[in-house]
């Protein structure tokens, strides 16, 4: 009988073994195949701004909501998979996923914007998302909520305040802008008289206003008074003052900026300081002389081919342009001469290639045109050209010198004699 039992329970203990032989291997089969993944970090976003345009909306009005997303995970994941002794192991950076983005509210009309962002948040990467939106006809802050669905994340519900007609957190203060009526173009070497109006183009007033005008010396500066001050101006108030302006005459030509600094007080006291300047557009003004008239030969013999030179200088502050002249000599030749450009302190020649003629004085007159930044002007001027009567008179000037000479010799002969006697 107890043999029996024996041989019994002996059995058991072979099916009993069995059993955790089979469990264990499926075990170690189920570890071989599955992954061994590490605990991945929770990855989610945050809003970092918003912004509401306009600031403040009107009833009924319609504006935007920018919202701007910005991972907050950070680091890398690693997973493992074994493959009997053999484990391979995969690392990638954590970038949340985005699967909508939606805006709630029960008092604004959502125009445009739900849902028009799916996809990755890289890290460090700003994502704006905009809504475009109805304001409510009933003023007051209201706070819409933006929901944002993260895949395998913490999800988000962000309120986003917004203000319709109240004057709730709206910064109140003054603005000034600054605005000139002096004239445009003008011309360097001039005194220039205009007048400059400060406006408040704020929402509150603006105390104890002190304006600078600065100038860009040497090339502007003011004649005069240079500050002045305006004890208040209220919103949408103004206020003119003269002010002449001194413009060098080495000023170089194109549009040069006149510095304006003004400061003001906010009612708490302190002070803000805006910046404005006075745009001017300088023009050079060419001015054309005569510098010299010269033939070439410079000793004009009749009937003899010469050439009339007038040279022409610009002593003004702007460049001559399409520069011309002509002359209205009774002689065959070439009688209008085109220079061209001539620059501010150049000058260029007017040539006129002549035939001959008759021995005398011809007074003739020259008109030179030429154009600069003021329009087309013209300079007249009379002059004279006096042709030799082609007697050769060098035989008389030797003749002349041979009687000095023996003048002179003679008078040193007699002069030693006598001092011999």
């Amino acid at each position: 009988m107890s043999r029996k039992i024996i041989m019994n329970k002996s059995k058991e203990f072979k099916k009993i073994g069995r059993r955790f032989l089979i469990g264990a291997i499926f075990l170690f089969i189920i570890a071989c195949i599955l992954p061994l993944s590490s605990a991945a970090p929770q990855v989610s976003v945050i809003v970092s701004d918003y912004k509401v345009s306009p600031a403040v909306l009107l009833p009924g009005e319609e504006g935007t909501l920018t919202i701007t997303l910005k991972s907050i995970a950070s680091g890398t994941t690693t997973s493992s998979v074994s493959y009997g002794q053999d484990v391979s192991q995969t690392t990638s950076s954590i970038t949340p996923y985005i699967d909508s983005v939606i805006l709630k509210s029960k008092d604004f009309d959502i125009l445009g914007g739900d849902s028009k962002f799916e996809g990755n948040i890289g890290p460090d990467q700003a994502v704006p998302i905009t809504f475009l939106i109805r304001a409510p006809q009933k003023s007051g802050m209201y706070f819409p909520e933006v929901w944002i669905r993260v895949r395998d994340g913490q999800s988000l519900k962000y309120p986003v305040p917004v203000n319709v007609n109240t004057q709730i957190s709206v910064l109140r203060t003054p603005s000034l802008g600054l605005e000139n009526t002096f004239p445009e173009p003008v011309k360097p070497g001039t005194k220039i008289e205009g007048t400059i109006t400060i406006s408040n183009e704020g929402s509150t007033q603006a105390d104890n206003i002190r304006v600078f005008v600065n100038g860009t010396p040497p090339m502007a500066i003011p004649a005069g008074i240079s500050s002045f001050m305006i004890d208040r101006l209220s919103s949408g108030m103004s206020k003119e003052k003269n002010l002449s302006i001194l413009i060098d005459k080495n000023t170089p030509t194109g549009i040069i900026e006149i510095p304006v600094r003004m400061t003001y007080a906010l009612l708490d006291g302190s002070i803000i300081e805006d910046a404005g300047s006075i745009g001017l557009d300088v023009r050079g003004e060419s001015e054309i002389s005569i510098t010299s008239v010269e033939t070439t030969p410079s000793r004009v013999k009749p009937g003899e081919p010469f050439d009339l030179i007038i040279r022409v200088q610009n002593t003004g502050t702007g460049e001559a342009k399409s520069v011309s002249a002509t002359v209205d000599l009774p002689i065959q030749g070439a009688k209008e001469a085109f220079i061209g450009r001539i620059k501010s302190g150049n000058d260029a020649p007017a040539t006129f290639v002549l035939e001959g003629t008759e021995a005398g004085e011809y007074s003739y007159h020259t008109t030179i045109t030429y154009v600069d930044d003021w329009g087309t002007h013209t300079l007249d001027k009379d002059l004279v050209l006096t042709v030799a009567n082609g007697e050769d008179s060098s035989g008389l000037m030797i003749l002349i010198l041979i009687l000095l000479i023996a003048g002179a010799g003679g008078f040193y002969y007699m002069r030693r004699k006598n001092e011999d006697n």
